[in-house]
């Protein structure tokens, strides 16, 4: 009947939002051991849900049909001090003075970045 296998997904997928929001988790750590913000996690999932910047958006399926936590769970949880409290506090370790190169860099990266284009709308 319909109703096993049913039952069993109904019951295995907030096992896997579960280990979805932990690998959230993970990532955000990890972005901050990278040097990368982990804050911009936040608005790549506003973005996302939002659209595709093209006037299009995806439905996503109810929460409680879907494998993956919903953008506006992911959404609170990145703004929850103890969901990003670890994560903030690797980044901006040592006052900020442990990715400070990093931010050098990327500033300079997106001044070039910028340039290109300005050239590039010239022609």
């Amino acid at each position: 009947t319909i109703f096993l296998p049913t039952a069993a997904l109904l019951h295995d997928l907030p096992n896997s939002r579960e280990a979805e929001v932990e690998a959230d988790k993970i990532g955000i750590h990890l972005a901050a051991e990278a040097c990368y913000d982990p804050r911009a996690a936040q608005r790549v999932f506003l973005a996302m849900k939002t659209g595709d910047g093209n006037g299009h958006n995806h439905s996503t399926p109810p929460q409680f049909l879907s494998t993956h936590p919903s953008y506006d769970t992911r959404i609170t949880n990145l703004s929850d001090p103890n969901f990003m409290g670890d994560a903030l506090n690797r980044f901006n370790a040592d006052f900020g003075n442990r990715c400070r190169h990093v931010r050098e860099e990327m500033k300079i990266a997106r001044r070039h970045a910028a340039m290109i284009a300005a050239r590039r709308e010239r022609k």
